[in-house]
């Protein structure tokens, strides 16, 4: 009898434990400063990130992210809204910024079920219907941004780019007829401090290393690059600090230290390409990679 009251008290105080214990509010809401180093903001409940480089605003710029409701935003006759977030920006005078010194990346994730509600199970739709789109407060129409989607057959993500601020954003599906579809992106991508650098040879893969073209990525973390045509060289030089790369060759010396690479630096297209995780962390920098859109991204 003892164990059964021991085991009922049990039960009892781990309902009211069930019962008070809140949900975790980062789910739903995200907040933090943004201003001289690239940072992001993410709301899980609604599948969104914004990342954001360095000075997006001369001054320091505090933004919170809320996840919203879509069946409680205002109807909209032309699109169905998957996912959406509320976003305040302001500086540190309080001061509402509706506009940004540079653009910020916004990315809504998606899946297959986000497919099939969004198409009206129509699934033979192309995934170029989804696109983000901005509204702002008070107002009930939203604003098509440039997006693009990624897919890998499982789940995808659409992403734009804005220089807009406080106000609402949403991943949409466009019922409009003869909209333009948004660009399945293909390819490996390459980022600096949350910045897509173009190159005119796009990175590859080579024996399991992503292969980068040095230049690009150098004069981005703000390293000066000198070429030995004799000694087929090539030496990366920042502040005080050099590393030296030879062509075809699996040895290099970093601040004075000889190094093993598993994939030589080679030239392709007249441009010399380094394995990107080396090349970066050489350089002092981070290295991140995104699967789903095969972007290699590098912080400093």
């Amino acid at each position: 009898m003892k164990c059964i009251k021991t085991a009922l008290f049990a039960g009892i105080l781990s309902l009211v434990f069930l019962l008070t214990v809140p949900t975790n509010p980062a789910a739903w809401a995200a907040s933090g400063t943004l201003w001289q180093i690239p940072g992001s903001i993410s709301v899980n409940e609604a599948g969104f990130r914004l990342e954001a480089p360095s000075n997006i605003s001369d001054r320091a710029v505090k933004v919170s992210a809320e996840a919203l409701d879509p069946s409680k935003l205002p109807p909209a006759e032309d699109f169905f809204v998957t996912r959406a977030v509320n976003i305040e920006m302001f500086n540190v005078d309080k001061v509402n910024l509706n506009w940004l010194a540079k653009p910020v990346r916004l990315v809504f994730s998606f899946d297959g079920i986000d497919h099939k509600r969004a198409s009206r199970l129509n699934t033979s739709q192309p995934l170029g219907y989804f696109r983000i789109g901005y509204c702002a407060a008070g107002d009930s129409n939203w604003v098509e941004l440039p997006s693009q989607v990624f897919w890998n057959g499982i789940k995808g993500a659409v992403e734009a780019e804005t220089t807009r601020g406080t106000g609402r954003y949403a991943l949409l599906w466009s019922y409009q007829p003869g909209t333009q579809l948004s660009p399945i992106a293909r390819g490996i991508r390459l980022m600096v401090n949350n910045v897509v650098v173009q190159s005119e040879l796009p990175p590859y893969i080579n024996g399991g290393r992503t292969m980068v073209p040095l230049r690009v990525v150098a004069e981005n973390l703000g390293a000066r690059v000198e070429w030995d045509a004799a000694e087929k060289r090539i030496d990366l030089i920042r502040n005080v600090d050099k590393i030296q790369l030879w062509i075809d060759k699996q040895t290099a010396r970093v601040k004075g230290e000889t190094l093993l690479l598993v994939v030589p630096p080679e030239i392709k297209g007249e441009r010399t390409f380094v394995p990107l995780r080396f090349a970066a962390e050489a350089l002092g920098a981070t290295v991140t990679w995104d699967d789903l859109t095969q972007t290699a991204g590098i912080t400093r």
